[in-house]
């Protein structure tokens, strides 16, 4: 059973927004898109910066310092997908109006 943390109301973060938190040590960056939320590592896998300011197209983060394009769907890299990691990922949700993450040692 996950343990779920409160970051959010869910009125802070709307369509289009993000929101930068830290988990259990790990830093977070929730996207709104398309009426869905992600919850994806701010760090970049290729080069371990942070993506919270990367331009997000679609279902689409890339990151502002190399460029790099991953999926939010699954984490998947979009330019080198057989050689580079996938982008970490948390669950998340909306509960009685909080945003809520799931973070532990099940990134998926």
């Amino acid at each position: 059973m996950p343990d779920w943390t409160e970051i959010a109301d869910a009125d802070e973060l709307p369509e289009g927004g993000r929101l930068c938190t830290t988990v259990n040590k790990k830093p977070i960056v929730v996207l709104h898109v398309d009426g869905k939320l992600y919850a994806v590592s701010n760090t970049c896998p290729h080069a371990g910066r942070p993506l919270e300011d990367g331009e997000v197209r679609g279902l689409t983060i890339t990151c502002p310092f190399h460029g790099y394009a991953y999926n939010l769907r699954n984490g998947n890299n979009l330019d080198y997908p057989d050689i580079e990691p996938p982008l970490p990922m948390y669950p998340v949700r909306v509960e009685s109006g909080k945003v809520q993450i799931a973070v532990g040692d099940q990134e998926s």
